[in-house]
């Protein structure tokens, strides 16, 4: 615009505009680094730290999001640090010298890292070549954990894809939301909504990484049933995509589904589930699922009796109470021939539907939450709870790297436990009554037990930043401009 309007071009000349592309980026590169550099600081105080890194893709470039985890003043701290590309490899090698390379640039290389935290990924959790051996080679205290909510995510898939009729419900679901994303079947959906009062909602897409969608996936399903069958009812009268929406139809009236402080919580789970697993529970559930059948004409009958032989139970156990499983079926052929047609649909779907989605989450929930993956978190529990005995493991691991004194962290253990003077305390009752200089082990050994992560969200959330930022209509930028950039964001936020 100057090379034509002279005026614009003198006051384009006299003033600082810094619309130079060198000058953004060196504006932001120091705004970021005065962030980094506080961030880096208050670490440095703390002396110690926990590492959190994930990677996603975008724009066909692979990005490591490293975060960190700290305490200051018993105050909880997960920060990001940045993003760096490990596009040309992804090897277990490639990517700790990544890590080792950014803790160098950052002046962080002489700071113990006392926790690692990624997911369960091989490359990452491997315990001979993987990322977390590798590391523990120069940080030895920084012990691997790998993140509940992958963790609890795994359990649930597993029992979607191993339960059969778990299996066909959620594809089922899966086949509404394709269907009802084309713009002119959802604006079908949004009108009947409309038309018969409901409030307006939206079927969601089934993730396999993001298990609580399910959940909400299922909620609107059900509460929109009845929308959901009008329409498809008017597609099928209309003959328009008769073969699609037959086949939904058709599964949709055929669905017969029924619907540390980890380690405590997730010990309270598997309890729980133990404790439904029987008919006084189901027997509620059940009512439910009768009365939406009769409402909505699905039929519950049993499968028809096949060919296949079924296995029975074992007459070695018919003395014996089973509490679980034990791989015979509750099929059609051996049901007591006296009994009811409810009756035996009752007892068919409490112990095919209902029992055996419980069994398989149960089962899932031990054997990845088993008692030695978890042994550090009951012994930080118990710390918690100041029990010196049954806390030794984590107070061990940590003594020399901490340097603490054993006998002097237990007599202030006892100390604050009489201080507290309640049964049931918990961590904001220690924090409330401590004291740096009258416990100093005690609260030294806090913030370790505080560093240590319970999950990746933090990497998951700078993702989110990633695509923000990184559009496609804006993604030629320098990786040092989109770290900086994507730091300044989350600080913001």
């Amino acid at each position: 615009m100057a090379k034509h309007d002279m005026q614009f071009k003198i006051k384009l000349e006299s003033k600082f505009n810094f619309t130079s592309p060198d000058i953004q980026n060196e504006l932001i590169n120091i705004c970021s680094e005065v962030l980094k550099t506080n961030i880096i600081s208050q670490i440095k105080s703390v002396g110690f730290f926990a590492i959190m890194v994930d990677d996603a893709r975008c724009h066909k470039l692979e990005y490591m999001s490293i975060c960190v985890r700290y305490v200051k003043n018993l105050e909880v701290y997960e920060r990001f640090l940045g993003f760096m590309d490990v596009s040309e490899k992804q090897d277990a090698q490639k990517l700790v010298n990544t890590i080792f390379q950014f803790l160098e640039q950052s002046n962080l290389e002489n700071i113990p890292i006392f926790a690692q935290f990624y997911d369960g990924a091989s490359v990452m959790s491997g315990k001979r070549n993987g990322v977390q051996s590798k590391l523990q080679e120069r940080y030895e205290c920084a012990i691997y954990t790998h993140c509940m909510a992958h963790r609890i995510n795994l359990v649930v898939v597993d029992m979607c894809k191993n339960v059969e009729y778990a299996n066909n419900f959620f594809n089922s679901l899966e086949a509404l939301y394709v269907y009802f994303s084309r713009p002119s079947t959802n604006k079908k959906l949004k009108d009947m909504q409309l038309k018969m009062d409901i409030k307006a909602s939206t079927i969601t897409q089934i993730s396999d990484t993001r298990w609580v969608c399910r959940y909400k996936n299922c909620k609107t399903v059900k509460d929109n049933f009845k929308v959901i069958l009008e329409v498809l009812s008017e597609e099928i009268d209309a003959n328009s995509n008769l073969d699609v929406a037959q086949a939904i139809v058709t599964k949709c009236k055929k669905k017969k589904a029924t619907l540390g402080k980890s380690v405590n919580l997730i010990n309270s789970i598997i309890k729980s589930f133990e404790n439904d697993r029987c008919s006084e529970t189901f027997k509620p559930l059940w009512i439910k699922v009768m009365a939406l059948a009769t409402e909505f004409n699905i039929s519950l009958g049993l499968p028809a009796k096949g060919f296949k032989r079924k296995r029975r139970e074992t007459t070695h156990l018919q003395n014996y109470f089973v509490s679980n499983t034990t791989g015979a079926e509750c099929s059609v052929d051996n049901m007591d021939e006296e009994m009811s047609d409810e009756d035996a649909q009752f007892e068919y779907w409490k112990i095919n539907g209902y029992f055996r989605i419980l069994d398989c989450v149960i089962s899932g929930l031990r054997s990845r939450f088993s008692t030695e993956s978890l042994k550090m978190g009951l012994s930080i529990d118990n710390f918690m709870k100041l029990k010196y005995p049954e806390s030794l493991y984590f107070i061990e691991h940590y003594e020399k790297a901490s340097c603490i004194d054993k006998n002097q962290l237990k007599a202030e253990m006892l100390i604050m436990k009489n201080c507290i003077d309640k049964d049931n305390f918990d961590i904001d009752s220690i924090v409330s009554e401590i004291n740096k200089k009258v416990f100093p082990n005690l609260y030294k050994l806090l913030q370790v037990a505080l560093t240590i992560p319970v999950s990746s969200a933090s990497c998951e959330r700078s993702f989110s930043v990633m695509r923000r930022i990184k559009t496609w209509l804006r993604n030629s930028m320098t990786n040092d401009r989109f770290e900086n950039l994507s730091l300044l964001h989350i600080e913001r936020t």
